[in-house]
């Protein structure tokens, strides 16, 4: 019997773990957060081969895998990185504990941050690999092994995940986020037509380990000021809140001292100098009971200090690497609002970030690198699709459908011209078809969707549907051939990663999508990769003329994306929504 090889890719961050499974030929077999199985926000702390989960991911995309590679997202090095935080932890814990009625909340807080991270970090080390080998040999007559388990760069692992899904040749590939192994961030030249796998990737080490802040924690501190949780991935709420706000001189400048940029890097003082600033800057933080908006100001003057940081670096990179075309991975490409800034505002003419361009994503890394440094065609590797999860399973589906309650019909390919009438007589419906999306955002595959046309639908999706807070905004998804109709500066955006000006002759046409500064995060739909959705969203424009549908993920606040036929219908009966469409069936109220 031939052997079957798969690389398997465990992304082993303490927030947004996950799996991803690429077979022999560099074809993505399997692509998914524990988040969403778990349906536990972030996963934080959980290994990403999660008990019988993961056999049952390895039963359904790779049962005949003979040969497996596993490939993790952090070095070994980070094992001695991790033991010497931890050792400052124990060092400085009886200092905080003796002074703490002197030291200000936030740098209490961000001690107890540090202690937490650096111990989950240590497990989330240890367990990965370990937990998967028992899992393979649960199965019954498994004749799979581990051959190889390899740990790789962190931030090597962001830029494999950013080139080489962006089906482009060369680049300059710019990674920021949090923290990595060395730094914070890294910038590689990428050249896919090098010989050997190692030259594709070209460290910059001076851009990449002279910059000593992170724009990452720069922004999780901004998170925090206004009243919201970074570790809960609350950045977003930020950004939605900041198009209400205007800018604050004052904070701005104090931001200064905080972190800037000096000859070419990202920088902040020491960290008992930083400190007195972070102690300084609190003053701004909200305060117990005060409205979010009253606090609008600090967002978004956090909010553009961080694109004014972000795109200066940008600037100097491409002046040492000129390159028309950048791949942006790491948290920070999660910043959607300073993503729709780049080509206007840098000599980049093609910006590409990935659906899962934070921790989540460095599993697809991962096992890309382990493909191509075992031989793998890096040919294979093109423009990859973000829908790589999980089906839903048919087992459960015929249960929905057989003791399911009385409204719920099999409607097939009447799915889109039914659900395309109720969405236009301004109907909510949850519509949930296909593979998952890898990644944070839904794309039309678990959405929640409803017409643009009337602004007063976002009040209601926001307070009955979503149970969230009044100022968030809607994203947009629109047929990729409208997009220039719609928006200002129009750019390809099939992974909803970035916020562009809508046209001001439509701000009265899909008022429900036009956040508050006249933005939207667009996501322009392909019908080769998802013919579905296209077709749904062809159905309303025939029917209203507009091709434009509001897309928010099929969750409530605080909870991941919906995993299963369960989590679908749970959501489903306890909140707003009218109908729900999953695999062919209707359910209805």
């Amino acid at each position: 019997m031939k052997s079957k090889r798969i690389y398997v890719g465990l992304a082993n961050s303490v927030h947004d773990s996950a799996m991803a499974i690429v077979d022999e030929d560099g074809n993505v077999l399997f692509a998914e957060s524990t988040e969403r199985y778990l349906q536990n926000k972030r996963a934080i702390g959980v290994s990403p081969d999660h008990f019988v989960w993961t056999r049952k991911v390895l039963d359904t995309y790779a049962k005949d895998a003979t040969q497996i590679v596993l490939s993790r997202s952090w070095s070994d090095k980070m094992n001695s990185i991790v033991d010497g935080q931890i050792a400052k932890v124990i060092e400085s814990e009886p200092i905080i504990d003796k002074y703490s009625s002197q030291i200000n909340d936030e740098l209490i807080y961000e001690f107890f941050y540090g202690k937490f991270m650096a111990y989950a970090s240590r497990n989330m080390l240890a367990c990965p690999g370990v937990s998967f080998e028992h899992e393979l040999k649960s199965r019954e007559n498994s004749t799979a092994k581990v051959i190889k388990n390899i740990g790789w760069n962190h931030h090597l692992s962001h830029a494999a995940t950013a080139c080489l899904t962006s089906g482009i040749e060369s680049g300059l590939c710019v990674i920021l986020d949090g923290y990595g192994e060395e730094s914070a961030g890294a910038v590689y030249e990428y050249n896919q037509n090098e010989e050997s796998w190692e030259k594709m990737f070209v460290c910059d080490e001076d851009l990449s380990y002279k910059s000593t802040a992170s724009l990452g924690s720069y922004y999780s501190l901004i998170c925090r000021f206004c009243g919201f949780d970074s570790l809960k991935g609350e950045e977003w709420k930020v950004m939605g809140l900041a198009c209400y706000g205007k800018i604050n001189p004052e904070f701005y400048n104090e931001l200064r001292e905080l972190i800037w940029i000096e000859n070419g890097h990202i920088i902040e003082k020491e960290v008992l100098k930083k400190n007195k600033v972070v102690e300084k800057l609190t003053r701004y933080k909200i305060k117990e009971g005060q409205d979010f908006l009253e606090v609008a100001d600090i967002a978004f003057t956090g909010q553009k200090y961080f694109e004014d940081i972000l795109l200066e670096f940008l600037n100097i990179c491409y002046e040492k690497h000129p390159n028309k075309n950048l791949l942006f991975g790491g948290g920070c490409a999660l910043n959607s609002k300073a993503n729709g800034l780049i080509i206007k505002n840098t000599p980049f003419e093609k910006l590409h970030i990935y659906s899962a361009p934070s921790d989540d994503g460095n599993a697809l890394g991962a096992a890309y690198l382990s493909f191509l440094s075992m031989g793998g065609k890096k040919d294979n590797l093109k423009l990859l699709t973000p829908y790589l999860g999980s089906n839903f399973e048919q087992d459960k589906l015929y249960k929905l459908n057989k003791y399911g309650w009385g409204n719920i019909e099999y409607v097939g390919e009447k799915q889109y011209e039914l659900a395309a009438k109720l969405l236009s007589d301004g109907k909510i419906i949850g519509w949930a078809n296909g593979r998952a999306e890898f990644g944070p955002r839904a794309l039309g595959n678990r959405s929640i969707l409803a017409d643009p046309r009337y602004s007063e639908v976002k009040d209601h999706l926001n307070a009955h549907v979503k149970f969230r807070e009044a100022f968030r905004p809607f994203a947009p998804s629109i047929l990729e051939e409208f997009a220039e109709e719609y928006f200002m500066d129009a750019e390809d955006s099939p992974y909803m990663q970035k916020t562009l000006l809508f046209n001001e002759n439509k701000y009265d046409v899909v008022p429900g999508v036009v956040h508050f500064d006249g933005t939207g995060r667009l996501q322009t739909v392909k019908k080769e990769w998802n013919p579905q959705y296209y077709r749904l969203i062809h159905a309303f424009y025939e029917i209203t003329g507009v091709p434009v549908l509001l897309n928010t993920s099929f969750n409530v606040m605080g909870k991941p994306i919906i995993h299963s036929v369960e989590d679908a219908v749970a959501v489903f009966t306890t909140s707003g929504i009218d109908g729900l469409f999953i695999e062919g069936y209707y359910l209805s109220k």
